[in-house]
């Protein structure tokens, strides 16, 4: 059996056990049981719905603190032992060093790092940025090694990317820009699971004082799908904004994003994992910065030529969100009136990930374990 060890809540969003989950599937797919381990209550209830219908996956609550993880070590060590979990992935910003030397003494251990600030003594360290060469991993882990002196191995790159199967593209993919084909181009707006700086409102006041929404007429209105993440803590109010206009449409718990993506021509978007998921259908994105850790994602999403970077909310001030959501209409004004543009910007994404990353990360795995 594999293990996985990640948590979601309102302070850490969906992204974490969504990329876990999908990781998740690719094990279950080689015949292999997976036992996901939480904090709490509010992990496992998110969890469950993320992975609903998917077989093969057990559930275990710790009743421990998420931010206290070597606090949770004798609890989550013999659970382990008793599950017979031979790898555990990790996914988390709360670990520590100490925390993996631990849990080597009782199987083998993986991690998804985000970040390149500090070596962790893994069996297997997964990075999928597209910057993870400029993070110097190869430097970092010389030398350093797992439980009985197992040297670390490191999968780093986009190719490793663990998209949902929806996001796998063949081979010949040439993009679907400009995706609706409609007179008026359409847009997806999404902001992650929990829209946790309150991006959403906002930019669509600013699209629609700027023509972009409400009226189906001028030269720059477009059609709106809005997707909200079951973390949403306005959707009603959302929801009751886009009842009011007629060009906007807004989906709760979508389940398959990519067809959403693929009505559409451009996207407005948090930095995070959408963006990945938008380079493999070759989607056009304005984003913005909600989190310190995005920086040097923000980088180099904004030099692949086919996404624009439109400022930083980290802070959550209003006013910094009001400059945010002004400069992604002004940015969006000038996309919707060339297709021309857009198809660029789509033909820069090409090639940059094929979506099957998650499956090369269970092969491994499983391998490995």
């Amino acid at each position: 059996m594999i293990g996985i060890r990640a948590d979601a809540n309102k302070e850490i969003a969906s992204g974490h056990v969504m990329r876990c989950i999908t990781i998740a599937k690719e094990i279950a797919a080689l015949s292999e049981k997976v036992a996901f381990f939480v904090a709490d209550e509010e992990s496992k209830t998110l969890l469950d719905t993320f992975s609903e219908g998917i077989t093969g996956i057990e559930t275990v609550i710790l009743g421990t603190n998420w931010r206290d993880m070597e606090g949770e070590l004798s609890v989550l060590e013999k659970e382990l032992t008793k599950r017979d979990i031979r790898m555990v992935l990790v996914d988390s910003y709360q670990v520590t060093p100490g925390y993996f030397r631990e849990l080597s003494r009782v199987c083998r251990t993986a991690y998804l790092d985000d970040l390149g600030k500090e070596a962790y003594p893994v069996d297997l360290l997964i990075n999928y940025s597209g910057f993870s060469d400029q993070l110097g991993y190869e430097k970092l882990y010389e030398g350093v090694s797992a439980g009985k002196g197992r040297t670390t191995e490191l999968l780093l790159g986009l190719m490793y990317a663990p998209l949902r199967e929806q996001f796998r593209v063949p081979a010949d993919f040439e993009g679907n820009c400009c995706g609706s084909g409609a007179d008026h181009p359409d847009v997806l707006l999404t902001a992650g699971g929990g829209d946790i700086r309150g991006m959403i409102m906002p930019i669509l006041k600013r699209a629609e004082e700027s023509g972009l929404a409400g009226k189906a007429d001028g030269d720059y209105w477009c059609t709106w799908h809005v997707v909200l993440g079951s973390m949403v803590e306005n959707a009603e109010e959302i929801m009751e904004y886009g009842r009011r206009l007629q060009n906007i449409n807004v989906y709760r718990n979508v389940t398959d994003m990519a067809s959403v993506m693929k009505k559409c021509d451009v996207a407005v978007a948090a930095a995070g994992t959408v963006l990945t998921e938008c380079a493999a259908l070759r989607l056009p994105v304005i984003y913005y910065q909600v989190a310190d850790n995005q920086k040097i994602n923000v980088t180099y999403w904004e030099k692949s030529g086919g996404m624009i970077f439109a400022g930083d909310v980290t802070s959550g001030a209003q006013d910094e969100k009001n400059e945010v959501a002004s400069v992604i209409a002004d940015k969006l004004k000038g996309l919707v009136r060339s297709r021309e543009l857009l198809s660029e910007m789509s033909n820069m994404l090409g090639g940059i990930t094929d979506g099957r990353g998650a499956e090369r990360i269970a092969v491994k795995i499983k391998e490995m374990s």
